[in-house]
């Protein structure tokens, strides 16, 4: 038996791998091979457990890894059992190896002895959204795992970047196991001559330091599963290697892998991404830092983030009964004035769901989606002003208070709220884990109070509070039904391409542009307005050195400010005060004071 130079091999160098183990059985082969794998020197092995929540722990099967984890740290494995809930196996995973910061995944799973062989689930939504280098491993079919006894390593090879994956840590898996490396090529077509094969196998050997240990040979067959089968015994091992650059489709359902993994009689690895040469520091992090931060959707959570969508899009008598309350209850704390009653609306508006249904359809393009969400949002706004309006006419009372006033004022800082309610609103409802009642406050602190506000300024005839109101719910559900779909398309909620047609494409689009408009002309009047007061502030601040300046307010042309000062202002000092104001600002106001009188004490002898 020959090996490879373990000095000249290229090690796979991981620090942190992580081992998902649900059977006892197959526990130990999983763990003896992650940490062959691991780094000399600095490597450990993190063993997952997965809790489904909701679910009661499995404390049989949790004792019995315990055990096997136990047998692996007096072998000398440094290993961790690590335990996280989840509201599934995959997701499970994926947030371990991330929250970890794991740089290998050895996931394993049970091959049926006969018929046609699964991935499953679990492998398939890991393999597709994995944050790290990720090998699935195969136990030989109907005997228990035993690598130790594995003979050679068998490599198809043809030159493509899948094959310098396979043959790259196909030699690290020879290595470790002390197994023959054999890197073949399967001739399918009997014109080509034997030297064609030959330059496949080397072109794919290229990387490689040292490759006069491989065995090569060329295979004819009449296709490449059988080619392989035809080389391959018991104690034989098949490592198929797929990177990032090929479809994902095609690799994890392609004939060949799955012919491999269900008619091999001995073990088979698939790996996904390339295994590298050792990287720097600054690789690792960088690397470690984005896969932290990129919490991607399996493909099942997508597909029910989107069926949840289709659902929350239509406008059902639960939805239009919430909406009618929660405005009743928004507008008598509006009156009141009263903050505590306003959040009770918050809890009981059902705005977030139309709005992040619209949201995974704009990003989906879905046109379907859109347009029923856009309805749904048109009947919520028509109940949520009707309500508005009957209650301003008939309550006695036409004077704003504080809390319409502040809604009727839009700033800078209630669009960042927006803009963080609809990430949290997308966030929420992707993420199962995380109660999407929070996301609903936070969107409904965004539009409820704002759009009641609107009603009772028409009930008021207050022109400028319903506008001030109006221009921020507008910019409200735009910022968030935004930000909702770029928190959705973080997430890996993307189109397929076999299903977006250009027209949905260019839809998709317009409405992304039409907007965006009223969201980029609210921000710079925001941003313009919230100058032009800092300047008339710092103005009537150096007219009035003597004097305390308490408020200013710009609207249009018009400045009103609040001016405390120990003596009375004159018409002289206000015209002076506007005339400045208008040089610095470079257009004409009209400035209005009202001038607070302070009355300070003096000492008895004076």
């Amino acid at each position: 038996m020959m090996a490879t130079n373990q000095a000249e091999t290229p090690s796979v160098h991981a620090r942190r791998v992580l081992v998902p183990l649900a059977n006892p059985a197959t526990a130990m082969g999983l763990i003896r091979m992650a940490w062959k794998l691991s780094d000399v020197e600095h490597g450990r092995v993190l063993g997952l457990f997965v809790h489904l929540s909701g679910t009661e722990l499995n404390e049989a099967a949790f004792e019995d890894l315990s055990v096997v984890v136990d047998k692996a740290r007096e072998s000398g494995i440094r290993i961790e059992l690590i335990t996280r809930t989840a509201p599934s196996i995959a997701r499970g995973i994926l947030d371990a190896a991330r929250e970890h910061g794991a740089t290998l995944m050895v996931l394993g799973f049970q091959a049926p002895v006969r018929g046609r062989i699964e991935l499953g689930t679990v492998v398939e939504s890991v393999a597709r959204t994995t944050p790290c280098d990720l090998l699935v491993y195969r136990n030989p079919l109907g005997s228990p795992v035993k690598l130790e006894d594995i003979e050679h390593v068998i490599l198809p090879l043809d030159g493509s970047d899948n094959s310098k994956v396979a043959a790259r840590l196909g030699v690290v898996l020879a290595d470790v196991y002390d197994a023959q490396p054999m890197a073949m090529y399967v001739q399918t077509d009997s014109d080509l001559p034997s030297w064609f094969g030959l330059a496949r196998i080397e072109a794919s050997l290229t990387a490689l330091k040292n490759t006069r240990g491989i065995q090569r040979q060329v295979v004819r067959a009449n296709d490449m599963v059988s080619g392989i089968l035809a080389r391959c015994s018991r104690s034989d091992m098949v490592v198929l290697g797929f990177t990032e650059k090929s479809p994902l489709d095609r690799w994890i359902f392609g004939n060949v892998a799955q012919r491999v993994l269900a008619q091999a009689p001995g073990p088979v690895v698939l790996v996904k991404r390339a295994t590298k040469e050792r990287m720097s520091s600054s690789e690792r992090l960088t690397r470690a830092v984005i896969a932290r931060f990129s919490p991607r959707l399996t493909p099942s959570e997508q597909a029910e983030v989107i069926q949840q969508a289709v659902e929350m899009s239509r406008p059902g008598i639960n939805f239009m009964v919430l909406m009618l309350i929660s405005s009743v209850i928004a507008s008598f704390g509006l009156l009141q004035n009263s903050a505590a009653v306003i959040i009770g609306a918050m809890l009981v508006a059902p705005l977030m769901s139309p709005l992040m249904s619209f949201s995974v359809g704009l990003i989906q393009g879905r046109l379907r989606l859109l347009r029923a969400s856009v309805l749904t949002v048109l009947v919520g706004v028509l109940i949520g002003l009707a309500v508005a309006v009957v209650i301003g006419v008939v309550i006695p009372l036409d004077v704003s208070t504080s809390e319409m006033r502040a809604r009727g004022e839009p700033s800078l800082l209630d669009m960042g709220i927006a803009l963080a309610s609809g990430a949290a609103g997308a966030y929420a409802m992707a993420r199962k884990d995380i109660p999407s009642a929070l996301a609903g406050v936070a969107i409904a602190a965004a539009l409820v109070p704002p759009l009641c506000t609107v009603g009772l300024g028409l009930a008021f005839r207050d022109w400028d509070l319903a506008s001030g109101a109006g221009l921020l719910f507008l910019t409200n559900i735009v910022s968030i039904s935004l930000m909702g779909a770029a928190i959705f398309g973080w997430l890996g909620l993307r189109p397929r391409r076999e299903h977006y047609t250009w027209r949905q494409v260019l839809i998709s689009l317009l409405v992304l542009g039409l907007l965006a408009i009223p969201l980029g002309s609210a921000f710079v009047d925001v941003v313009r307005t919230g100058r032009q007061t800092g300047q008339a502030r710092d103005v009537l601040e150096a007219q009035f050195s003597d004097a305390d300046i308490i408020e200013v307010e710009l609207k249009g042309h018009d400045i009103t400010a609040t001016v405390r000062s120990t003596r009375w202002l004159t018409s002289h000092d206000v015209n002076q005060a506007e005339r400045a104001l208008e040089d610095a600002l470079g257009f004409d106001v009209d400035l209005a004071i009202t001038n607070w009188r302070a009355v300070e004490s003096r000492p008895a002898d004076e």
